[in-house]
């Protein structure tokens, strides 16, 4: 077969791995998690994968997406996020061709590789490195650290025969079946990632589909890194075949530099970390368990080669009892909002009388020493806008724009206004679950450093929302132009008055308004 054609075979596989020659997108859907959420709902988390022809991630946070249960729209809150910074735990076995055909390339290989896959990996993952040549090297799953230190010494064995290609494939999925969690029964992503140049000793054609179409069922993705230093191109066709049964990615190296190796390790690693995270917040009485679920985008040539199925609601493996959520890995109960009895509620009502008739007391006493004051230098009228010890009146800011470009901390939110008193907020799930936060005018939410409350789960934005307190002493939520929103009991807002007892939803996290 001529070069040219050989160029046309690769390309049109290629295409092939998307399942259709004219859609040039494809989403593969990964896992898919249901846990019992915070006041009765529940928490629904679809992990998909969206990659174009030429393996590039999609970013769908600005695009239209819902999710299709059992043929009909979920009708849900929807929140996008990424991969990344949800600290998921993942399992991944490096397959490497070290083969004297390989010799020469394999320190840039093994650069890129830990560079730019391993060094943007979390510390959630566990990591394996098989070396193959005529035979197969030892290998087990460890840690990242484990894997980084390895990775560096790895040198070519010499040998010029055919390579054992799928007999180190074999041994991998094995190693992942073995792959466990700590705590036990987090959920984990799997995949293999080959480098090689598709040669295998046996040339089975069905061992290969088989081994794919296993590792798919096993819930393994198989992405491949082909490179022929001969620019011999046709056994590339394999590793095509195994990356398209088991719904991986598929990428042909075609230059032995690090020019070459870098962007194609750089596009893996960024599938790894932006796989986007689909979470959906469902009723209670929602019955989705063993419900088939995908993923629709609006306005995109997309093919969808998957759909996932809902397990049953659990936290990590396990069942709640009724009223508990699932957070930090375990199902908690939500704290009491308030044990007081009747003659707590006394004392506390008692003691604000007391409070109330001290300051009425202060207030009248200084009044009488103005009065006094003016009679003495002969002052007929004391000023309206004196005020006493400096204090100034407090205001209610403006509505804040829509739009606000903000410093590293966020801007001061006006003069001298009051603090929340008794306003706080109770968190009911997230990372911060169970605990109580006092108010104060200008608290912020957010990502960013200098928040109040700083949250990173890949769904809250920099400055995501503000409370701002008025002198009457009311307390008004603002959303700051969010990406995912904010939402009180329920509703998305801009802005609203917030009352005793509004639920509030800020990405993942939940919380509790308490104005008493």
């Amino acid at each position: 077969m001529s070069p040219v054609a050989l160029s046309a075979v690769v390309v049109a596989m290629v295409a092939m791995l998307t399942g259709s020659a004219r859609a040039d997108e494809r989403a593969v859907i990964d896992q898919v998690v249901l846990e019992p959420a915070a006041l009765g709902g529940q928490r629904l988390r679809v992990f998909v994968s969206t990659t174009n022809l030429q393996g590039q991630v999609l970013d769908l946070a600005d695009l239209a997406v819902k999710l299709v249960v059992n043929g009909s729209k979920l009708d849900a809150p929807v929140a996008i996020g990424t991969y990344g910074p949800t600290q998921s735990d993942t399992a991944i076995v490096v397959v490497l061709q070290v083969s004297s055909d390989l010799g020469d390339v394999l320190p840039t290989i093994t650069e890129a590789l830990d560079t730019n896959v391993l060094g943007e990996a979390n510390e959630r993952t566990q990591i394996g490195v098989l070396t193959y040549g005529e035979s197969v090297g030892a290998g087990k799953l460890g840690s990242l650290r484990a894997a980084r230190a390895k990775v560096p010494t790895i040198q070519s064995d010499g040998s010029v025969g055919e390579p054992s290609l799928l007999d180190s494939l074999e041994r991998a999925l094995v190693m992942l079946k073995k792959a466990a969690t700590k705590p036990e029964g987090r959920p984990l992503r799997k995949m293999i990632v080959i480098v090689g140049d598709g040669r295998d000793a046996s040339n089975d054609r069905d061992r290969v589909i088989r081994l794919g179409k296993r590792a798919d069922k096993a819930g393994v993705r198989i992405h491949t890194m082909g490179f022929s230093p001969k620019d011999v191109r046709r056994p590339l066709l394999l590793l095509g075949e195994l990356s398209k049964q088991s719904l991986g990615t598929f990428r042909w190296v075609r230059g032995a530099k690090s020019d070459s190796w870098t962007p194609a390790f750089q596009q893996l690693a960024a599938e790894l970390n932006k796989q986007t995270v689909i979470t959906a917040f469902p009723a209670n009485d929602a019955d989705l368990s063993g419900a088939k679920v995908k993923v629709e985008i609006a306005n995109r040539a997309v093919t969808y080669l998957n759909e996932g199925k809902v397990p049953a609601v659990s936290c990590n493996g396990a069942a709640c009892d009724a009223g508990q959520y699932c957070a930090a890995d375990r199902c908690v109960a939500p704290k009491p909002l308030d044990k007081r009895g009747i003659l707590g509620w006394i004392v506390i009502i008692g003691g604000a009388i007391v409070g109330l008739l001290v300051v009425l007391g202060v207030i009248g006493f200084v009044m009488t020493k103005r009065q006094a004051l003016a009679s003495q230098v002969g002052v007929q009228d004391v000023p309206a806008n004196l005020h006493v010890h400096g204090v100034v009146p407090p205001q209610a800011p403006s509505r804040p724009p829509k739009t606000i470009a903000f410093s590293s901390q966020p801007p001061a939110p006006g003069a001298a206004m009051p603090t929340a008193g008794a306003a706080r907020l109770y968190v009911i799930s997230g990372p911060y679950a169970g605990r109580e936060l006092p108010l104060k005018h200008g608290f912020f939410i957010g990502k960013a450093a200098g928040c109040d409350l700083l949250i990173e789960d890949g769904f809250t934005s920099g400055h995501h929302a503000q409370f701002v307190m008025d002198g009457n002493g009311r307390v008004t939520l603002f959303d700051y132009g969010s990406t995912n929103g904010t939402f009180v009991n329920g509703q998305k807002i801009t802005s609203l008055v917030l009352e005793h007892n509004s639920t509030i939803k800020i990405g993942s996290t939940e919380l509790r308004f308490l104005a008493q």
